[in-house]
């Protein structure tokens, strides 16, 4: 079968797309793979059903989803989750060994974290997305690690990781930079408190899409719905986010008018969360 047909039907078929864009896309990608790290590899099947779980949610043709993603790296990914001595080794050397800001310690920690499955819990490799660099990534998850060694065991990063994943990007512009950063502080409060009144299920639901990566085909067998159901549901809680920083501005700023209309337009286009947020 080829990996086009057999991704389509993984996604459900729902979504045009160009099949042989689609085909050159997946074979491209293990192609990148292979030479960029020699000795890798990964049966095309399982790397099409790791790629499906990761397909962003939404009505743009596959193709297009699927030039969005770093799939090389995902390819990476999914033989480190599959235990790879070669793929691991191939991060490692890539990602891990020479990153000079991280201790030995924290680096042995992070090995484990990121390669060593916990019980039910698959390594933490799996969250990888690709919806950036899987070096950045990987700077992310150090950077936590190191935070989380040093907090009692009880604490738990939730909140505040989401808070950040939603968090307004301040942009490079030196100009706009002050300007920003009070968009960047006004719209933050306001989304920590729309954040923290959401029901459990729909904070976790954000978190590991948002944060974690995780795809809306996988979210759908752990939640045992449908991917649309999925996509609707994260629709809807993005539209209630919204709706909520509208009332915090107005109630607690006295904001109104245009320039209401204008935070929220910067909010609404630089709040990063893999794509538009639909005002409400």
């Amino acid at each position: 079968m080829r990996l086009s047909t057999r991704l389509l039907t993984l996604l459900g078929g729902a979504r045009g797309c160009d099949a042989e864009a689609v085909e050159r896309l997946l074979v491209g990608a293990i192609d990148d793979a292979t030479r960029r790290w020699p000795g890798v590899s990964l049966e095309p099947e399982t790397f099409v059903a790791w790629v499906a779980a990761r397909v962003p949610a939404g009505s743009e043709p596959v193709e297009e989803a699927l030039a969005k993603l770093r799939l090389a790296e995902l390819f990476l990914a999914c033989a480190c989750a599959a235990g790879s001595a070669a793929a691991i080794a191939g991060f490692d050397a890539e990602f891990i060994a020479r990153d000079r800001r991280t201790s030995d310690d924290e680096k042995q920690l992070l090995r484990q974290k990121l390669f060593l499955a916990h019980g039910d819990t698959p390594p933490r490799i799996a969250r990888y997305g690709g919806r950036g660099e899987l070096g950045g990534w990987v700077r992310t998850v150090a950077a936590r690690v190191a935070i989380d060694s040093a907090r009692p065991a009880r604490e738990r990063p939730t909140d505040d990781d989401l808070l950040d994943a939603l968090s307004v990007d301040p942009g490079h512009s030196p100009e706009l930079a002050q300007l920003k950063q009070d968009a960047r502080q006004i719209v933050q409060a306001a989304l920590n408190g729309a954040i923290t009144g959401l029901p459990v299920r729909d904070r976790m639901l954000l978190l590991q899409y948002h944060l974690d990566g995780v795809g809306v085909v996988e979210l759908g067998r752990l939640f045992n719905v449908a991917p649309s159901t999925i996509s609707r549901n994260l629709a809807r809680i993005r539209g209630l986010l919204l709706a909520q920083v509208r009332r915090s501005l107005m109630s607690h700023h006295k904001l109104w008018g245009d320039e209401l209309e204008r935070l929220l337009e910067f909010a609404q286009s630089q709040l990063s969360v893999g794509g538009v947020i639909d005002r409400t």
